[in-house]
């Protein structure tokens, strides 16, 4: 049955120019016409005319990225970047655009207030002046900094200048000269200089705008600085004497600098530190290197939590808090993590790690449901607080702390580590405010609340789905969860207001009134920049046929366009595209996004190319960049200049599965696809890499709408999957099929079935359309044999395959020259089977058996 389709596509496909019946006969005479014409010129390669257009398009395309603008607001600059020629950095007024500089190779670049713009090429600095436009030049330059704060400004030189560091204050006034200069830092807003001295040792400065003062000196090589405990002041040194690790508490008055006599017991490599709310103490993070031994025999246990040293080198993190006066050292209990200092007491948030687990990732797309306790550093005591969800928050001031839970949010006062309930709605977000005050977010609503007497005043309603304040600080306490240290300015507010998938606007409130600063727009806007008091901004918008524009604003002015990007591209603004609404697997309303090309005839039918992740329309507002670099080869921009129809739908995901799940929202998709008159039903792609690959595996082997396939980076087979070993995670890969995106709902034992349902690799034999499999052989995230497997089974079943290993690539595709190939054998691939394409050598050993 498979071969006779097969022969009876093939045939379809060799008559593919003879399929469409509905053309009149002054289309056809004028066709033939063509084809006679075209017949008496000298033909090209297959393809070749093609992919020089292809190409000539992706190098001229332009990206403009990084934006910054000068203080007043009245200059602006980015970054240009191309497909294979060096980046470009751009200067311009944004009044004036005859006032531009270009200039390339750009190691540094910043404005300096408002006055000048510095721009750092090799070893010559360029200071622009912004008033004038005269350019003031300076060789032999190592690197350039800024302290904006104090409005200072760096210049060190190399060894031809005698490593001189020149100190510029406001105005350009030279401050400070100092020679022999190896680096410098900044330590809370303190400039700190590591100077040579003349016994060739290493001099520790703290530099103002008046003085220049030692804090420290003997190392060999200073690596960090670090201000000193509360209690003594000083400052600490992390360095290397003598090819040790060192770190050293340097207090003014003490002829020999306390040594952490720790960091040479377990080779200790790296060093950080952070707030510490014992003031006698310091509270450091020790990091070391233990080596993967090479063995001749390695013992795996059953109750080890963590596999990654059998895998790979480990970096450890150990902390402590260390007395400097004493030489006490308190290692943290290794039964906790997550250690945040609050208060002035010497407390420390933790959380203990649950033992439950079998690893350390079981519970990584869980629920979270983390005990969470206080620590006494003077005690040594802990006591439980509560159990908490993945969502901590803690005041800059370290005096408050917020938690969640399903009930709602809960405040610690960290002082008397009394706790209140503050509010019912586990939904909303929370921002501290001063040192009394929490700005609450929840939808389109923003609330303002008294920490003290708990009174809760609704401020401001907005026309959205979603806010967020965009100029609120943060500093994360664990990284890939919500936990971390949150505020807002008390001054105004900068709101990023969302309806739907597509529409954002931005507005400024100040607490009185809503100013408009961006209106409503389906386009997508990047690079928001704007300037301390909110006077002037500037960000780039785009859309998916419209070229990335830079735009400036100024507060109540009308906003314009400085720049447009991408001028030579005719065809961009010609796409089109329609929306498709279908169900998902639960029965949801989705909508998907078809892209026409710029030449789109109602009167032809297309072939049309999918491409699956999840959800996927919050992109379909980006400019459709054409571009050969592309890290899983699918680019939509090459496909539309091609003549193919380009569809991105969403898939949604019930109890059967994911597999199953995708099967039934492309399906539904397709219903309404077909619809279109112009879509040539039996000429219709699918693509995916990664979990999108996964679910293209499984759509192939369910499914006989598709003309051919192309999968990359993809699990075949999901029962044996979730026990192998993930090299990237340092873990066994299960953690990621139960609870994760997968989205198994149990492990293989408690869901069989669904696991055996939703497995591409056990229906392998019912493929009915030539599939196009690539991998990276490097790949730590996904397993080549996952795609070997599969290649072999569709071998074994005598299905069209062929299988790409890429070498020197992993998951994801990273060096240009293995990103256009790809990007090219895809468009191959999908010539050859949606239109006809002949003399493909690669493609015809597998199908022609031209080996």
């Amino acid at each position: 049955m498979m071969n006779r389709n097969w022969k009876n596509m093939m045939k379809n496909r060799e008559n593919i120019l003879e399929s469409n019946k509905t053309v009149n006969t002054i289309q056809k005479i004028l066709l033939l016409l063509i084809v006679f014409t075209f017949l008496l010129l000298p033909l090209p390669l297959n393809g070749q005319h093609d992919l020089k257009k292809l190409e000539a398009l992706a190098e001229k395309a332009e990206v403009p990225d990084f934006l910054k603008m000068s203080d007043d607001g009245k200059w602006v600059s980015w970054l240009m970047k191309y497909e294979s020629k060096s980046p470009m950095y751009i200067l311009q007024n944004v009044h004036d655009k005859t006032q531009k500089f270009e200039r390339k190779s750009i190691r540094t670049s910043f404005f300096m207030g408002s006055e000048k713009f510095a721009f750092l090429s090799g070893e010559q600095l360029e200071l622009i002046n912004l008033i004038d436009q005269t350019i003031e030049t300076k060789d032999h330059v190592k690197t350039i900094d800024q302290m904006k704060p104090q409005s200072l400004f760096l210049i060190h030189y190399d060894e031809h200048q005698n490593n001189r560091l020149e100190v510029y204050g406001k105005n350009g006034r030279k401050i400070h000269e100092l020679e022999n200069v190896i680096r410098y830092s900044t330590v809370d807003e303190e400039l700190i200089v590591f100077q040579k001295n003349d016994q060739n040792e290493t001099d520790v400065l703290r530099v103002d705008t008046k003085n220049k003062k030692i804090i420290a000196r003997a190392f060999d090589e200073v690596l960090k600085v670090w201000k000193g405990t509360a209690t003594e002041g000083g400052y600490t040194v992390f360095g290397k004497d003598k090819h040790e690790y060192t770190l050293k508490h340097c207090v003014d008055g003490l002829q020999i600098p306390r040594n952490l006599d720790l960091m040479r017991s377990k080779n200790y490599h790296y060093v950080n530190l952070d707030y510490s709310s014992d003031p006698d103490a310091l509270f450091i993070k020790l990091i070391r290197k233990i080596p993967k031994e090479k063995k001749l025999l390695e013992f795996w246990y059953g109750v080890e939590k963590d596999l990654t040293h059998h895998i790979k080198d480990m970096q450890v993190e150990e902390n402590f808090l260390w007395y400097p006066q004493t030489g006490k050292v308190i290692p943290m209990d290794s039964m906790f993590h997550t250690e945040i200092a609050i208060g002035n007491s010497g407390n420390f948030l933790k959380i203990k790690k649950d033992q439950s687990f079998v690893d350390k990732k079981d519970d990584f797309f869980m629920p979270k449901r983390d005990s969470l306790f206080v620590w006494n550093s003077r005690s040594n005591e802990h006591r439980f607080l509560c159990v908490i969800d993945e969502r901590l928050y803690v005041s800059p001031d370290r005096k408050w702390v917020l938690t969640a839970d399903n009930n709602g949010w809960n405040l610690v006062n960290t002082f008397t580590l009394k706790t209140k309930k503050q509010i019912s709605d586990p939904e909303a977000s929370p921002y501290f405010k001063g040192t009394e005050l929490i700005t609450w977010v929840k939808g389109n609503n923003v609330w303002q609340q008294n920490i003290l007497n708990g009174k809760l005043e609704r401020k401001v309603t907005l026309d959205g789905d979603n806010v967020e304040i965009i100029n609120s600080q943060h500093q994360k306490i664990t990284e890939g969860l919500p936990r971390e240290i949150i505020s807002v300015p008390d001054n105004n507010y900068l709101f990023r207001i969302s309806k739907g998938d597509l529409l954002k606007s931005y507005v400024e409130w100040d607490h009185r009134t809503i100013k408009k600063i961006i209106a409503e727009t389906t386009d997508k806007i990047r690079n928001f920049t704007y300037t301390d008091n909110h006077s002037n901004f500037v960000w780039t918008k785009e859309n998916y046929n419209e070229a990335p524009s830079i735009v400036f604003k100024q507060k109540r002015k009308k906003d314009h366009i400085v720049f447009t990007s991408n001028a030579h591209d005719k065809t961009a603004e010609k796409i089109r595209k329609i929306q498709l609404f279908y169900k998902g697997a639960t029965e949801e309303s989705l909508t998907a996004t078809l892209f026409l090309p710029h030449d789109y005839d109602p009167g032809k039918k297309y072939p049309v190319v999918l491409n699956i992740y999840e959800k996927q329309q919050k992109g379909t507002s980006a400019f459709l960049l054409p571009t050969l670099k592309n890290g899983r080869g699918f680019n939509a921009r090459l496909l539309l200049e091609s003549g193919y129809m380009v569809l991105i739908p969403d898939i949604t995901y019930a109890d059967k599965g994911s597999g199953l799940s995708a099967l039934e929202s492309i399906h539904n998709v397709l219903d309404e696809l077909v619809k279109i008159e112009q879509v040539d039903a039996g000429r219709i792609a699918l693509t995916g890499q990664s979990f999108g690959g996964y679910q293209t595996n499984f759509i192939a082997t369910h499914s006989d709408r598709f003309a051919t396939f192309i999968s990359g980076a993809s699990v075949s087979d999901i029962v044996h999957t979730p026990f192998s070993f993930n090299y990237d995670f340092g873990s066994p890969d299960y953690w990621r099929y139960e609870y994760g995106q997968m989205r198994m709902g149990g492990s293989f034992v408690e869901n069989k079935q669904k696991y055996m349902d939703n497995n591409p690799l056990y229906f392998a034999s019912e493929v009915k359309a030539p599939i196009l499999l690539w991998t990276g052989e490097k790949d730590s995230n996904v397993d080549r044999e996952e795609t070997r497997s599969l290649f072999v089974a569709l071998r074994k079943y005598r299905k069209p395959v062929i299988a790409l290993f890429y070498q020197e690539e992993g998951h994801s595709l990273l060096q240009q020259i293995a990103q256009k190939d790809l990007s090219v054998r895809m468009l191959e691939w999908l010539d050859y089977f949606l239109k006809g394409k002949n003399g493909v050598e690669w493609i015809d050993k597998q199908m022609k058996g031209a080996l």
